[in-house]
């Protein structure tokens, strides 16, 4: 038989579970999977390159300077015979070696915005990858929370379970016992032995699923043996219904879909701003010293020399290329801003359907009370009946039953309350 205490035990153990009480052992689980989760690293790595990519960007204001060294051979080459001092000289104006060396400077002077342009477009590049990291590592912490708080609802429920085996066995060199003195029947025995099988089975699920748990929370931390507290136990979680408008403000704020979603929305807009700019002219600065032959009359001797200049470059005709690059853009702008669109109807549907599970959830534990009241007073009076023998199979088993299944069904709407306020925060945009 289940025993009253063991209930009472299970019962009691459950606690709250709020924001500010996340066990110590789970937040420990959660740091671990943001420090070896392959994504995310993966990700970091992604954010760092889009970050030197501003950089790079930001480089072009900076001076571009080079090394240049030339050396030509030449023939034939200009050369004329001319009378001098009354002799003819054949004077050569171009030498067969020529030998160029120089150190030469280019910088843009101002390019209409293009680079400033770049640089957005960089930036914005890498807030949506921070925006994504920070997602992916949301969406980790919560799969890890479910996880662990799996894990504690099937242990209690193989206790459970447990128990559920315990009164089987019992029952059944009870009836065996009956049996032998001609008070029973075969099939009195045979029902218990069959209900004994089938908990036996139903714990073999339980125990599967929590390998099952244990092993995705081994992929989510790397861990292969993750610890798991006794307050995995414990979720009760304290959530009353919300209004949908006040959540709705809240989460278009923090929700990290949201975010992402608007940060695509300003990449567009920097896109277009980039493709219309990209047209437009670009003032520069060039320059060179060193040293060079080739100089009349003594074409062969290296002299020093210097160069500089401003150019100007317009751009005068591309096959459109600029207008529909600006198209493109504008098109992906409009799908960005369909996209927030998107995110806030379901955020709201989510967030409604949650209210929803929470109403129901709330009031099905409500009414559980009673009906686990009733089968614990049931279970008692087959108790007194099974010692006096005047109880038949089926209806010890309808008592003991009726307490499992109030008990178990309790346990799972705790259970599915404390997913519900577990998505509530993600929804919200809280990290855990």
């Amino acid at each position: 038989m289940i025993r009253i205490h063991l209930i009472l035990a299970l019962t009691l153990a459950t606690a709250t579970v709020r924001a500010q009480a996340i066990p110590n052992d789970l937040r420990a689980l959660i740091n671990r999977t943001n420090t070896n989760f392959p994504r995310l690293k993966e990700q970091a790595q992604q954010l760092r390159a889009g970050q030197v990519q501003v950089d790079i960007a930001r480089s072009a204001y900076q001076p571009n300077i080079t090394g240049n060294g030339l050396y030509q051979y030449v023939t034939p080459v200009a050369q004329a015979t001319l009378p001098i001092n009354g002799k003819d000289a054949t004077i050569q104006f171009q030498p067969n070696h020529n030998v160029n060396a120089n150190i030469g400077v280019g910088q843009t002077l101002y390019d209409f915005g293009r680079t400033d342009a770049s640089i957005r477009q960089a930036a914005d590049h890498v807030q949506i990858l921070q925006h994504t990291l920070d997602l992916t590592r949301q969406n980790l912490g919560y799969q890890v929370a479910a996880a662990y708080y799996g894990i504690g609802f099937l242990q209690k429920s193989i206790t459970v379970q447990d128990s559920v085996i315990g009164v089987a066995q019992r029952n059944i060199q009870v009836f065996a016992n009956r049996l032998q003195n001609g008070e029973a029947l075969q099939y009195d025995l045979l029902t218990q032995q069959v209900r004994l099988k089938a908990a036996q089975n139903r714990k073999i699920d339980l125990q599967n699923n929590l390998e099952r748990q244990r092993a995705l929370l081994t992929y989510l931390t790397g861990d292969p043996n993750p610890a798991i507290s006794p307050a995995a136990a414990q979720f009760e979680a304290q959530i009353q219904p919300f209004t949908i408008e006040g959540s709705l403000q809240t989460a278009q704020t923090n929700n990290k879909e949201i975010q992402l979603a608007q940060d695509r929305v300003r990449a567009a807009q920097t896109d277009m701003l980039a493709y219309e700019r990209s047209g437009r002219p670009n003032l520069s600065f060039s320059g060179s010293a060193g040293y060079r032959n080739g100089y009349l009359p003594e074409i062969g001797s290296l002299k020093f020399n210097v160069a500089a200049g401003v150019n100007l470059t317009v751009p005068i005709y591309s096959g459109k290329r600029y207008s529909l690059q600006n198209q493109a853009a504008r098109l992906n702008l409009d799908a960005s801003r369909y996209a927030i669109e998107s995110a806030n109807a379901q955020l709201r549907q989510n967030l409604e359907q949650l209210n929803a599970d929470i109403q129901s959830n709330q009031q099905r534990l409500q009414n559980l009370e009673t009906q686990v009241q009733q089968a614990r007073k049931a279970l008692e009076i087959a108790q007194v009946r099974l010692q006096s023998g005047v109880i038949t199979p089926v209806e010890l088993q309808s008592a003991e039953t009726g307490v499992e299944e109030a008990e178990l069904a309790r346990l799972n709407y705790q259970y599915q309350l404390l997913l519900n306020h577990l998505e509530y925060k993600r929804l919200l945009g809280e990290n855990l």
